[in-house]
């Protein structure tokens, strides 16, 4: 099922293109791991007021939405799943090249503010 948010997103975009500025959103959609690192991941995540499910059982995508204000929980959160396979960097709801290299570390400026 769509997500919520980035359908409402996907509408405003269409009715109102050129109306308001985005606000910067990062998305980061893991596989939790078995043991201390997965529960402390999934935890972190849980956190968030931009936390939601997808799938069930062993195959539970859980993603985590962060905005400028919220960017040392993403650094928390991400240093912990960057390196798991399943991981995946949405920009503003979006698969976007060189969401890893680009995109992310353009987030962590926020951190020096």
């Amino acid at each position: 099922m769509p997500d919520e948010e980035a359908l409402k997103d996907k509408l405003e975009e269409i009715l109102y293109p050129d109306d308001r500025a985005k606000a910067f959103k990062i998305t980061l959609v893991f596989l939790p791991k078995t043991g201390p690192e997965g529960e402390k991941a999934v935890a972190l995540a849980r956190r968030g007021p931009g936390y939601r499910t997808e799938g069930g059982g062993e195959f539970t995508r859980h993603q985590a939405t962060y905005t400028p204000d919220e960017v040392d929980e993403l650094f928390e959160l991400f240093s912990l799943v960057h390196s798991w396979p399943e991981t995946e960097v949405l920009v503003n709801h979006k698969r976007l090249p060189y969401g890893h290299q680009l995109w992310l570390p353009l987030m962590w400026f926020y951190r020096i503010r």
